[in-house]
């Protein structure tokens, strides 16, 4: 290669490194960050075009907040016994039980809001605004999770309407019919999610919370066994049992207590995880494309936006409905 040439390309890769050779791009063309309305990855934007990811967060909260004011109501009172029998940690029920009032309305907004989450779910992906099920065994595994979530739900309600002082055989038999059929519920939910990804394998938000939601019912089934072995043991009280001293029956009853408050933590993932579930559904909402183009527009000093938004609504729609068949 001559000299010349050699100079050439020389002069070529500088000039292409000079940021003073670049054309400048047009205003209009910059990418600008959208309003936080407009961004679909913060809550506040969900307010507006996807409410429904707020029904498990309530959820959520209002069972993670009635248990730590159960548990902050028996601390204040000095950790005491309710009965002669308890352990040294008492148990969800025997501290549900003194505060029954309270423990109903936590139960009965908990339920409530589990249902409508399950139900906006199941409404969602039939209007495609989640990715939508297109195979048999995913709407039943969808309606599986909703009827037993139900059954579950009244269970929850019951057992703190029953508490386990003056109706005890009652309440435990609706605690039972809880902790199954919530089980069942959650692990029909996580199916269903699980069926989905591979549909739509590109949605890998889909995998995480299968994943997540197995790890969680996992947990809450190991605990609630841990739970009724230890619960069993000494029949759920400090008294001296077969070979067992009153000294030790007071820490295995003990155990089974701090299982089952760990049992009840554990719940508040999984009504959590149903959010993620539910987040796609703030961007496939008709007033945010409307919005959306609303605002594009502007930036371009146009007026004219009701095709556009017509066009983001249908490309949203049809990549929630198409799947890949394995």
């Amino acid at each position: 290669m001559s000299s010349t040439t050699q100079s050439t390309v020389r002069t070529g890769y500088m000039n292409r490194d000079d940021s003073s050779e670049r054309p400048a791009l047009p205003t209009t063309e910059k990418k600008r960050r959208l309003p936080y309305l407009l961004n679909t990855r913060t809550l506040g934007s969900h307010l507006f075009f996807g409410p429904y990811v707020y029904l498990p967060i309530i959820t959520g909260l209002t069972w993670l907040g009635g248990l730590l004011a159960l548990m902050g109501l028996w601390t204040a009172s000095g950790k005491p016994r309710y009965r002669p029998t308890q352990g040294s940690i008492v148990f969800v029920s025997h501290v549900a039980g003194v505060h029954r009032t309270l423990f109903i309305c936590i139960t009965s907004v908990v339920a409530v809001f589990w249902w409508a989450t399950l139900i906006a779910e199941r409404w969602l992906r039939h209007k495609n605004r989640l990715p939508a099920d297109v195979r048999p065994r995913e709407r039943t595994l969808g309606y599986c999770a909703i009827g037993t979530a139900f059954v579950g739900g009244l269970g929850l309600i019951l057992l703190a309407v029953f508490d386990c002082y003056d109706y005890s055989p009652v309440h435990w038999s609706m605690a039972f019919t809880f902790i199954f059929f919530t089980a069942v519920s959650a692990s029909c939910q996580s199916g269903e999610v699980w069926s989905l990804y591979k549909d739509h394998p590109e949605r890998l938000s889909l995998l995480r919370s299968s994943f997540f939601k197995l790890i969680v019912v996992f947990s809450a089934v190991l605990g609630a066994i841990a739970f009724a072995v230890l619960y069993i043991v000494c029949r759920g009280k400090r008294l001296a049992r077969g070979s067992l001293s009153a000294n030790q029956c007071n820490n295995v009853t003990s155990g089974a207590a701090a299982m089952e408050w760990t049992c009840a933590f554990i719940l508040v993932f999984y009504f959590l995880s149903l959010a993620g579930d539910l987040w796609g559904s703030g961007k496939s909402s008709p007033r945010y494309h409307r919005r959306l183009a609303q605002w594009e527009a502007k930036q371009r000093g146009s007026t004219h936006w009701e095709s556009r938004a017509k066009e983001l609504h249908e490309k949203t729609i049809g990549r929630n409905r198409d799947a890949v068949i394995v």
